[in-house]
């Protein structure tokens, strides 16, 4: 569909869920058991007078003027066009009787490696002696009304005892999760959509993805390169690599999803766009990790934050890690490239409410903060929903960017194939391809279709090279499958631990409009003088990304905080850790598992950020400012407390709000014995890094500092695992700077190997041949910094019946640099032919400078003309030292051939004088 203006109510087009999960790890009785106790989580508010309308059993009935009073302080929060009576209607309904959290809390389960735990708890709360135990009262769970189910929830909650604390603490966020995924009421309450109110439909790529035929046998394809992934990693590796003319296919093992289906909804965004279709839990349950899993990986559902590796990171990765690239003005080049390419900058931004928060108190406060550059071609984009996919196209993902650039230069690509293991040569060590499982979509392309409607085949991909892109959770897993043994495979995992702090205003919000990110404050990013410390910044509004991991404390508190959310702004404090976890295999289904815990000394970094976080909310007038930490109750701005503090603010007398306000000091004392008394959690993690660490030694990582597995030939890794340490800042630009890095290695050494697909291997060998070859656009010559100018003759082409002959004509070299082929944009690594008219275009080397050329496989041996074009494999040829003035030099001449099916370049090889 192509671009419209927006039209009054037009949505993205709806991603169908696929069927649910079998349930039978639960039985029925199990089941009936779990859903008591989550409506103990989020049970029904009202009045006792109310409370016979609406069924004793399954509310919490409270004193007719208690909740009067409730609903006069919470209906001062509400959005316009909601009503006291919507928020009583809110604060009675029972999320747990709803079809859709219990489905949500299904497929939530289904992925959790301890799901199996549950039943004998279920099991003993269904009998008297258990539920005896376990809650205190002699009749089962089931059997007991809302209010007692409520209460024996809050008891667990601060139980001594630890398992009831972490069954308190897995109902309650399951039920908080699910009920801000799907609950209709909360969103109509708030006055949340999925979509931007502005939302049009808008045309992204046309991909043109490889259809495999059913059959019992392995397909085999052969490519020079194989990029397993696309995130920024493996996107920028396939752009540079197709651009310099190699054979490059890309494979994927989620689907692509086109604009006019973003944003999602959240319950299929969750599932299409994201790693495991749910947050993966660290093994303490601390800590939720989300990675992207779509066409287009990570870039397709990050929040557009483009900021340069820096100086300090890059030195240490120099000096301590012993890769002194990364302090290079090589390194440098690799940043601005990416960098222009997805057109990062600051000068389109437009601040929404709680950026301007952060900016504007970090100002007051006399700290460092600054507008965080985006990746969005230099245009505004004012979307707040781009976690679950850019709806307007904006974002320079991968997707709408990298991934298009490598298809314009022939690569390759194929969604739903998930590789087992990288495949190598008899010698065991050098890489040969990947072998693994294709799935096509359904019969209609639709990717909820059952499994028996879909083509499932096994595919070996043969390749020169293969570059692994998974990302930090799934490329370790790879290579483990794969046969590398190096003991740093998985470990070192970095995660930028995350912490939330959320803060009522009297303005309304609506957070989930504008910009993300486009602020960050780094004044404590540098805590021990070693480069680590925090920064802080503003979070995604969509309900789930900032609500579903509210610490619970009563139901009744949840529910008002949720009522609260058109006037909430959440940010979130990322430190740069400096201790690490691992990632390893679950032993039953293959995915990834996180060892991972906060340490004390990241720890007391996160406090101080969250202590930071706390104080700019209060300059900045929050009427109530919560922490995201079990126990600490939040802190109520006394008004009369802020006007003193802004009074001598104003007479310069004082400067930070601890030291005015005794209760805000009392507070903030209790938030750091409370952060060291526990394990720090929630905690979240949006960058995941190191789990395949380059290194100078095979002793201290996984991959070289170009990039190669150690120990291994033709097999890379590109992606934000290869990281040293954490980078401290959004991986994003740094991912793509590395990759740009190993992939233009790659294609060197691809080059140096030397010689033609059709087995021609010198240029008396081309002219012997008689062959008229598949050229691709583009010849490589070192030596056009110093190109002398020649009259060369005329050119016959004859393949497929196009005959012409064609005047050649001299040219100054300057004039070169503004030419553009029907397809490519040509490289400056590059020099080229380019037929017009009757005129030819070439800078030729010096006369005593040997020549380079390029050449390819033969049209006849692709099936298609986008076949033939991917067919133009380039590789270079050295003429030799015997070439000079008074010697024939071999020159490459390209006619385009452009019908209505196809675009392909065909050439004859002739001499020159």
């Amino acid at each position: 569909m192509a671009d419209m203006d927006a039209l009054p109510g037009a949505k993205p087009v709806l991603t169908r869920m696929p069927a649910l999960p079998p349930s039978d790890f639960l039985t029925p009785e199990q089941w009936e058991v779990f859903y008591a106790l989550m409506d103990g989580a989020l049970p029904g508010f009202t009045s006792k007078s109310r409370a016979p309308q609406l069924g004793e059993a399954h509310h919490v009935a409270l004193p007719d003027a208690e909740f009067d009073k409730i609903l006069d302080e919470a209906s001062k929060f509400l959005p316009e066009g909601q009503t006291r009576e919507d928020l009583a209607e809110f604060l009675a309904a029972r999320p747990a009787s709803e079809q859709a959290l219990r489905d949500d809390c299904l497929r939530t389960l289904d992925v959790n490696p301890a799901k199996n735990k549950l039943g004998p708890v279920m099991d003993m709360l269904n009998t008297r002696l258990g539920s005896l135990l376990l809650t205190g009262y002699w009749s089962p769970v089931t059997a007991q009304p809302a209010h007692v189910r409520h209460a024996i929830i809050k008891s667990w909650s601060t139980s001594s005892f630890p398992v009831l604390r972490g069954l308190a603490k897995t109902v309650a966020s399951l039920a908080l999760k699910a009920a801000t995924m799907t609950d209709s009421k909360l969103f109509a309450l708030a006055g949340y959509m999925d979509a931007p109110r502005d939302w049009k439909s808008v045309d992204g790529f046309p991909y043109d993805f490889l259809q495999i035929q059913p059959g019992s046998d392995t397909h085999v394809i052969e490519t020079d390169v194989v990029v397993v992934g696309t995130g920024p990693g493996g996107g920028v590796a396939a752009k540079n690599l197709a651009e310099a003319g190699h054979r490059v296919l890309v494979v994927e093992k989620g689907y692509y999803f086109p604009p006019s289906q973003f944003p999602m909804d959240q319950t299929s965004g969750l599932h299409y766009l994201y790693d495991n279709g749910q947050p993966y839990l660290t093994e303490d349950g601390n800590t939720s990790v989300l990675t992207g899993s779509s066409w287009g990986g990570g870039g397709t559902i990050n929040w557009s934050v483009s900021l340069r590796t820096q100086d300090y990171v890059r030195q240490e990765w120099a000096d301590d890690k012993g890769l002194p690239f990364f302090a290079t003005k090589q390194f440098d080049q690799c940043l601005d490239r990416v960098w222009d390419f997805v057109g990062a900058g600051t000068d389109a931004i437009r601040h929404n409410y709680r950026n301007n928060v952060l900016l504007r108190g970090s100002e007051k406060l006399g700290w460092r903060a600054h507008p965080v550059a985006q990746n969005t071609g230099n245009t505004e984009h004012y979307c707040g929903r781009c976690t679950l996919g850019c709806g307007s196209n904006e974002k320079k993902g991968p997707a709408a960017s990298w991934l298009p650039a490598a298809a314009e230069h022939g690569a390759e690509f194929m969604e739903g194939f998930h590789v087992e293991r990288v495949t190598f040569a008899e010698d065991g060590t050098t890489a040969t391809g990947v072998i693994g499982d294709w799935t096509s979509r359904g019969p209609d392309g639709d990717v909820s279709a059952p499994e028996g409607d879909r083509v499932r085949r096994r595919v070996q991909i043969k390749a020169k090279r293969v570059i692994v892109s998974c990302g930090t959770l799934q490329s370790p897993l790879l290579l483990k499958r794969s046969g590398i043994e190096n003991e740093h495979v998985g470990k070192n995992l970095h995660l930028h631990p995350a912490n939330m702090v959320s803060a009522t205003f009297a303005e309304p919000q609506e957070g989930w409009e504008g910009g993300i990110i486009t602020s960050c404050n780094d004044e404590f990013e540098n805590l021990d003088q070693h480069g680590h410390g925090v920064k802080m910044e503003t979070t995604c509004m969509v309900p789930f990304t900032c609500l579903s991991s509210v610490p619970w404390t009563s139901g009744l508190d949840t529910k008002l905080m949720l009522a609260r959310f058109s006037h909430l702004a959440s940010f979130v404090t990322i430190v740069r850790d400096r201790d690490t976890g691992t990632v390893f295999p679950d032993p039953r289904t293959g995915l990834p598992r996180l060892a991972y815990e906060v340490s004390p000394f990241d720890r007391d970094h996160a406090l101080q950020g969250i202590e930071g976080m706390v104080k700019i909310c209060y300059v900045q007038g929050a009427l109530e400012i919560m922490p995201y930490m079990p126990g600490l109750a939040p802190f109520r701005v006394d008004a009369e407390a802020r006007a003193a503090f802004e009074e001598g603010m104003a007479r310069g007398e004082v400067k930070d709000p601890e030291f005015s306000d005794p209760k805000l000091k009392a507070w903030l004392k209790e938030l750091w014995r409370l952060g060291r008394a526990q394990p720090l959690g929630p905690v979240a993690s949006a960058h995941q890094m190191g789990t395949c660490r380059m290194a100078k030694a095979p002793e201290e990582g996984v991959v070289d500092p170009k990039g190669k597995v150690w120990g291994r030939e033709g097999l890379f890794v590109a992606d934000a695992s290869v990281f040293p340490s954490a980078s401290g800042v959004n991986p994003m630009v740094t991912n793509m700077a590395i990759s740009d890095m190993i992939s233009r290695g790659v294609s060197e050494g691809l080059r140096a190997q030397g010689g033609f697909d059709n087995g021609v291997q010198t240029c008396t060998d081309l002219l012997d041949s008689g062959h008229t070859m598949c050229w691709s656009c583009s010849v490589y010559c070192p030596w056009r910094q110093n190109p002398s100018t020649h009259r060369l003759p005329a050119v016959h082409v004859d393949r497929h019946d196009v005959q012409s002959t064609l005047d050649v004509k001299s040219f100054e070299p300057k004039a070169f640099s503004n030419v553009r082929t029907p397809q490519n944009a040509i490289s400056p690594t590059y020099s080229c032919i380019v037929m017009s008219s009757s005129a030819v275009t070439y800078p030729c080397p010096a006369p005593e400078a040997p020549l380079f050329i390029v050449a390819g496989g033969r049209p006849a041996e692709a099936s298609t003309a986008t076949r033939a074009r991917r067919a133009c494999s380039l590789m270079a040829t050295e003429i030799g030292p015997e070439a000079t003035a008074d010697k024939p030099h071999v020159l490459a001449y390209f006619v385009w051939v452009n019908t209505l099916q196809s675009r392909t370049m065909h050439a004859s090889a002739v001499q020159g004088s």
